[in-house]
C-alpha cells in the first residue's frame, strides 16, 4: 500500500495538524493525498476509498465516541486515527472498542506518527481491499457493547453489505401493512411466507430477513429505525458467493449484538430510573453524589474546579397551601424547564428535594457562576408560570453559589457550603444570588 499513494482523509483538524502530518509523511518519503473537510457530514459527500482517516474534534467524550462510530460506518475500509489533547484510561479504552486503529495525542511527536504510519504498512494488505466475509464480521461487530441502539446495529450491517455487494434497489416501508402487499405482489409469495416476514417485523431480534437469492443476487428485508423496513436488491460485486457473506455466522453475531444491546438498554433504564427524579425528571440526590466524586477525582488529573448554585424557590409553601400538592408539582416541572432552558450542555442540574435545585457547572469560574445565576434568576422573575383554575403566578430564587476547590474539598462539604450561602441569600431578602459576603442584585 506505501509503495502507491496512501489517500488520507482528515476530519477537523487545523490547518497547522494537517501540515504537520503532510511534513512526516515526506520525510518518511511516503507518496500520500490528503483530502481536508472539518465535519464528519462534509465527509459523507466525498469518496470512500481513504486507506486512513485522522480525525479531532474538541467535544465530549459521548460525542466524540458518536463521531468515531459515525466514520467506521461511512469509511468500513479506512484505519480511524482520533487525534486528541489529553487522553484517559476509560476514554482510550471506549475509542478502541468503538473501532480506532490508533490515537495520537497533540502536540504530535515525530515518534509517535511514525509508529502509526509503520502499522499502517502492516494494515496494508486489508486496506487494498483483501477482505473476507469471516475477517469484515470480526471487524465490524467485534464489540457489540458498543452499539447504543438498534439503528446502529442496522447501519454497521449495511456498511458490511457495502463492502461485497453493489445496491440495485432500496426502498423504504413504514408500516407492516405496505411491506406485505408491496412483496406480495413483487414476488409472489405464498401464505407461509408472508407468516414468516410478518413474525420477522414483529421479532426485537430481528434485523435481516432473506427472501430470495440467485447466482449472483440477493433479495432481502433490513430493519432500519424503529417501524422503518428496507427491501433490498444487491448485486454480489466480490469473489465470494452469496452463501458465504450471508452467512449463519453473521446471522449469530448480530442476533448476539442485539441481544447484548437489549440487555445493556435494560440495565441503563434500571439505573437511569434510580438516578432520575420521578416529580421533574432531573437527576436526583443519588446521582448528585456520584457525579461530584467524579468531577473530584476528576480535578486530580487536570486540575479543573467546578461551580455548584443551590436554588431555592422562594415562598413555594405558599403555593403548595394555597392550590395543592398536584399544582406545586407542576411548578416545578415547569421550573426544571426553565432551569435547563438557561444552562449548557455540559452543565447539570438535579432536584435536591422539595422546591430546592442543585446545578453542578463544569469548568466554571466563580465569576462565571454568578453570572449564570443571576441569569437564571432574571429568567425566572421574568417567567409567568399558569395555573391550571387559578391565577398567573411569578416566582423567585434564592441562590447559594460554592467552588469547588476554594470553598470546600469533598462532596458533601460543597453541597453544605452552597446551602449556606443559599441561606444567607434568604436572609438578605430573598431574590438574590450570594457567594462569602456578596450578594448580586437581581432586577
Amino acid at each position: 500500500m506505501i509503495d502507491k499513494k496512501l489517500k488520507i482523509l482528515t476530519i477537523g483538524l487545523s490547518a497547522d495538524m494537517v501540515e504537520s502530518i503532510k511534513k512526516k509523511l515526506k520525510r518518511s518519503r511516503i507518496r500520500h493525498h490528503v483530502s481536508v473537510v472539518q465535519t464528519i457530514d462534509e465527509s459523507e459527500i466525498g469518496p470512500k476509498d481513504f486507506h486512513a482517516v485522522f480525525y479531532y474534534a474538541n467535544l465530549q467524550p459521548l460525542r466524540v465516541l458518536d463521531g468515531i462510530k459515525k466514520i467506521n460506518q461511512t469509511f468500513t475500509k479506512s484505519a480511524l486515527i482520533w487525534l486528541t489533547a489529553k487522553i484517559d484510561v476509560k476514554s482510550s479504552v471506549n475509542s478502541f472498542r468503538y473501532g480506532v486503529f490508533d490515537i495520537l495525542t497533540l502536540p504530535l511527536d515525530d515518534k509517535d506518527v511514525n509508529v502509526v504510519f509503520s502499522r499502517l504498512k502492516l494494515y496494508g494488505a486489508f486496506q487494498e481491499g483483501v477482505m473476507s466475509p469471516e475477517r469484515a464480521v470480526l471487524q465490524m461487530f467485534s464489540h457489540p457493547e458498543s452499539f447504543s441502539e438498534r439503528s446502529s446495529v442496522s447501519a454497521q450491517l449495511m456498511s458490511y453489505l457495502n463492502i461485497f455487494f453493489e445496491i440495485e434497489k432500496n426502498i423504504q416501508f413504514k408500516t407492516s401493512k405496505t411491506v406485505l402487499n408491496s412483496l406480495q405482489a413483487r414476488l409472489n409469495l405464498d401464505d407461509r411466507q408472508l407468516k414468516k416476514i410478518q413474525r420477522f417485523i414483529v421479532d426485537d431480534f430481528g434485523l435481516i430477513f432473506g427472501l430470495k437469492f440467485t447466482r449472483d443476487k440477493c433479495y432481502f428485508l433490513l430493519k432500519d429505525t424503529e417501524g422503518v423496513v428496507n427491501y433490498l436488491v444487491l448485486k454480489n460485486k466480490s469473489s465470494w458467493s452469496i452463501q458465504e457473506i450471508i452467512s449463519g455466522y453473521l446471522s449469530n453475531v448480530v442476533r448476539t449484538s442485539l441481544a447484548i444491546l437489549a440487555e445493556t438498554k435494560k440495565r441503563q433504564d434500571i439505573l437511569e430510573l434510580s438516578q432520575t427524579d420521578e416529580v421533574t425528571g432531573l437527576f436526583n440526590q443519588r446521582k448528585l453524589v456520584e457525579d461530584l466524586q467524579y468531577f473530584i477525582a476528576k480535578f486530580e488529573q487536570d486540575k479543573g474546579g467546578f461551580s455548584l448554585l443551590f436554588i431555592d424557590i422562594d415562598y413555594f409553601k405558599t403555593v403548595n397551601d394555597r392550590f395543592g400538592h398536584v399544582i406545586g408539582s407542576q411548578l416545578l416541572i415547569d421550573m426544571s424547564r426553565v432551569l435547563k432552558s438557561q444552562l449548557r450542555e455540559s452543565d447539570l442540574v438535579y432536584r435536591y428535594g422539595g422546591d430546592e435545585f442543585i446545578v453542578l457547572l463544569p469548568d466554571t469560574s466563580l465569576e462565571l457562576a454568578k453570572k449564570v445565576a443571576v441569569r437564571i434568576n432574571d429568567k425566572v422573575k421574568s417567567e409567568t408560570f399558569k395555573i391550571t383554575d387559578g391565577p398567573d403566578y411569578n416566582l423567585s430564587l434564592s441562590i447559594g453559589i460554592g467552588r469547588f476547590p476554594e470553598d470546600a474539598t469533598d462532596a458533601k462539604s460543597i453541597i453544605h457550603f452552597a446551602d449556606e450561602m443559599m441561606y444567607l441569600s434568604k436572609k438578605s431578602g430573598r431574590g438574590k444570588v450570594f457567594h462569602v459576603t456578596e450578594v448580586a442584585e437581581v432586577v
